[in-house]
């Protein structure tokens, strides 16, 4: 088949395309398939215009150099366009909402290719628009686009149980709906071992040098759930005065974690490490942390999501540390590929970092299984036949 995918938005630093919907095209090219993804880079204006090929896939930027309403009107048609002129036998939208979602609401009506729909966030009342900021007309609109793309695509791709269940709420039949979750980067599983004198020189640039760590390596979006582990520090320091806890990476978040290291007296124990750090250069610092840690409260936004965080650091054989809500459950087996903590509760996260910190050989057991879990369970290879299903369903459709 001829695919054409759309993004939300910009390969990185956002995860959806580089982690979700780039791994799936991947996949479908190696199948035979001739997949192109394209993207309005409004969050990378560096990569505006941008085009290159990777791994069999196409990627295409939009000419898009800054977000305003003018932008927002003009580049999901030119998007659009770009599509159809692809001629492909199927589009997959990712995302319902913002440039995408526009991008396929004038595929839908102005263009006879058949749509399939991909969503891995919840973004309606109660998940980000109630988080980013949003006019009150501006939360309306992402909440109808949420609601209508997924009802007139022939198929919905989802990406955690909790979006399984809303998209059939919405009423989108069932046998439409194919749950997809996130699976580890391909690169990874042939990874050879982290030598220790990189290890060694990714604990050196972190500033940490032998005190035992734990890293949380990503976007940090505002409003994330890095406060609990900050806290879970403060509930570690008398214990384990040693430990430290780094946030690296790049998002509107980042300023809260290190205000509220410095109000709790921990500017010294929570290292907060600015900067976008490449994929290629990722599996270094996860190697060299003792733990990876991801906590979250029991909200509708992360029982939605489906946390490529965890995945990574699994696929690595890396112990990871996270809150038993939503498609954590399904990843990790508490207490034996990870471990499992209270949504929201500061305390029973420092409880499982002080276990994970303090005994190396749980750590590498945990890791060990991790490891085997994902790649057994979740490999992209093995969730390509999903996808193809979902293509074939709409593609049928489309050609009636």
């Amino acid at each position: 088949m001829n695919v054409v995918m759309i993004g939300p938005f910009a390969f990185q630093p956002k995860g959806t395309v580089s982690a979700r919907a780039f791994f799936i095209a991947r996949a479908l090219a190696g199948r035979g398939h001739c997949v192109t993804i394209l993207m309005p880079p409004y969050d990378n204006p560096a990569d505006s215009g941008r085009a290159w090929q990777q791994d069999g896939v196409r990627l295409e930027n939009m000419v898009l150099r800054q977000d305003d309403l003018v932008r927002r009107l003009v580049v999901p048609p030119r998007l659009a366009r770009r599509a159809a002129a692809l001629a492909p036998d199927v589009v997959h939208v990712f995302k319902p909402i913002g440039y995408s979602g526009l991008a396929g609401l004038y595929l839908q009506h102005f263009s006879r290719r058949p749509l399939v729909v991909d969503t891995d966030d919840w973004e309606g009342p109660g998940g980000w628009s109630d988080v980013n900021v949003h006019s009150a007309l501006g939360r309306r609109f992402l909440a109808w686009q949420e609601r209508h793309l997924p009802r007139h695509a022939i198929a919905v791709t989802v990406a955690s149980r909790t979006l399984q269940e809303h998209m059939a709420a919405l009423g989108v039949d069932p046998a439409r709906i194919f749950y997809l979750p996130n699976g580890p980067d391909p690169r990874l599983r042939d990874l050879s071992e982290i030598p220790s004198a990189e290890k060694a020189r990714a604990r050196q640039e972190m500033c940490v040098g032998e005190a035992p760590f734990a890293l949380y390596l990503g976007h940090v979006p505002r409003g994330s759930d890095l406060d609990l582990a900050v806290e879970a520090m403060a509930h570690l320091a008398e214990e384990m005065p040693a430990a430290r806890l780094v946030v690296a990476g790049v998002g509107e978040g980042l300023e809260q974690v290190r205000q509220q290291a410095y109000r709790l007296g921990l500017a010294e124990r929570v290292l907060v490490l600015p900067g976008w750090i490449e994929h290629d250069r990722a599996p270094r610092y996860l190697a060299a942390a003792d733990a990876i840690v991801a906590p979250y409260r029991d909200t509708l936004i992360n029982r939605a999501k489906c946390p490529a965080k965890v995945v990574q650091a699994m696929a690595l054989g890396r112990p990871v540390v996270t809150s038993r809500v939503g498609q954590n459950v399904e990843y990790v087996e508490d207490g034996r590929s990870g471990l499992l903590v209270e949504p929201g509760d500061a305390a029973d996260l420092a409880r499982a970092l002080r276990r994970v910190l303090s005994d190396p050989d749980l750590a590498v057991e945990l890791g060990r299984n991790a490891r085997q879990r994902i790649w057994q369970r979740f490999d992209w290879q093995q969730q390509v036949g999903i996808v193809e299903d979902a293509y074939r369903l709409a593609h049928g459709e489309g050609a009636q």
